[in-house]
């Protein structure tokens, strides 16, 4: 066909076609008067498709649209047997059009309309229950017989195209095994690690627990205290490990309730290291910094720093740098550490998912359930910020928070 013809190429069923031919609604039977919707965004195509049809006595096209929100209201208001629609067009695309006009019209046949080369589509129009499908260009006596053998409710494969389905559905199908394999591989660390993380304070609490009652007369006071001491410092310990996992929860389901105002950047970073002096007291972190005022939740984003800092100084004996600033009108805040870093791509993977660890090994050392930069870095995207990290497994990490300025 010249200007619009299309050949071969009906899939036989979607997953929601029914499975018998047309329930007629026009006039006739056995395919006479079967009502036609033409939807297409180019005019010449649906003008030789009109012409086609038609010559033939069996069809009577009852409307055209150019995009899939026309071919819905189209559908509702003209009750077409048979909707041959484009599956590439603006404003709703020929998927997601059939979606909605199967979920409103069980027995009207979709057909989608395609050019070689555009199987991801195709492959979307049949899981939304299109009947089928046509190439554009091909010969007229190919789309008529294609389309009767829509409304017997038979298939007429065109092997190119099945063929080109089938791999692109086998391509699919193979990396959603390879994500799930991935989510399993996740899920099975988190069990790893949190098993690890939990029966540590566990075990001390137990213990101190166990002594305290079969020895309570037998210790002395302080020994007594040492031990409550030890007991209130491992439930903290596990508190903090059920915040965090709370907050991923909350992260996930697209809720982290900030409070933003504006706030001195270079305060909430001194507090950071106060929050931190224990840790830190005997190592060399210099602080680098000038008033700066940003916008955002100064608590939560002070928990960012404090994490940022934790990290470094649990992961490097050397010596940690913390820079606030301006760079343009962004302010930021800059944690840098002398390592030992590690792999650029592992660091992204880090960040991009929770409970991802950069060593195991060091992990099990220092402990952590790795959640705290893939935290830090959905916070800071939820302060319209960006997290900045870069690393190099013989020079260190650097993690630089970029804020917005108040007026901004």
């Amino acid at each position: 066909m010249g200007s619009g013809g299309a050949r071969g190429g009906v899939l036989g069923r979607g997953p929601d076609s029914p499975r018998g031919g047309l329930k007629r609604r026009g006039p006739g039977a056995d395919g006479v008067g079967m009502k036609v919707l033409l939807v297409d965004d180019h005019a010449p195509i649906r003008r030789g498709i009109r012409q086609l049809l038609e010559l033939r006595a069996e069809f009577e096209v009852v409307g055209e649209g150019s995009n899939g929100e026309e071919a819905v209201r189209q559908v509702d208001e003209l009750e077409p047997d048979i909707v041959l629609m484009d599956m590439n067009m603006p404003v709703m695309n020929g998927a997601d059009a059939t979606r909605v006009i199967k979920e409103r019209h069980p027995d009207v046949h979709v057909v989608g309309l395609t050019a070689f080369g555009e199987m991801s589509l195709v492959s979307a129009m049949v899981n939304a229950g299109a009947a089928g499908y046509l190439l554009k260009g091909g010969a007229p006596d190919e789309l008529i017989d294609s389309l009767n053998a829509v409304a017997r409710g038979q298939g007429a494969l065109d092997k190119g195209v099945t063929k080109a389905v089938m791999d692109d559905m086998a391509e699919m199908h193979k990396k959603e095994a390879k994500a799930y394999a991935e989510l399993d591989q996740m899920k099975s660390e988190f069990v790893s690690v949190i098993t690890h993380e939990l029966r540590t304070p566990l075990t001390s609490i137990k213990g101190g627990v166990h002594t305290l009652k079969r020895g309570w007369n037998e210790v002395d006071e302080q020994m007594k205290l040492e031990f409550l001491d030890s007991i209130d410092r491992q439930c903290d310990r596990l508190s903090h490990m059920v915040e965090k996992i709370l907050l991923v929860s909350g992260i996930q389901r697209g809720g982290l309730g900030l409070e933003p105002t504006v706030f001195r950047l270079d305060n909430i970073t001194q507090e950071a290291m106060n929050v931190l002096a224990t840790k830190s007291a005997g190592r060399t972190v210099v602080l680098d910094t000038a008033p700066v005022e940003a916008t955002g939740d100064p608590k939560r984003l002070m928990e960012v720093i404090v994490a940022l800092l934790d990290n470094a100084l649990t992961f490097t004996e050397g010596r940690i740098d913390i820079f606030v600033g301006l760079a343009g009108d962004r302010p930021y805040v800059r944690v840098k550490d002398e390592g030992p870093g590690m792999e650029q791509d592992t660091l992204d993977h880090m960040l991009q998912a929770p409970f991802i660890q950069g060593d195991s090994s060091s992990t099990r050392a220092t402990g952590g359930l790795g959640l705290s930069l893939y935290i830090a870095k959905q916070t800071i995207a939820a302060s319209q910020g960006r997290l900045q990290a870069t690393t190099d497994p013989e020079r260190g990490s650097s993690f630089t928070m970029f804020l917005t300025s108040p007026g901004a």
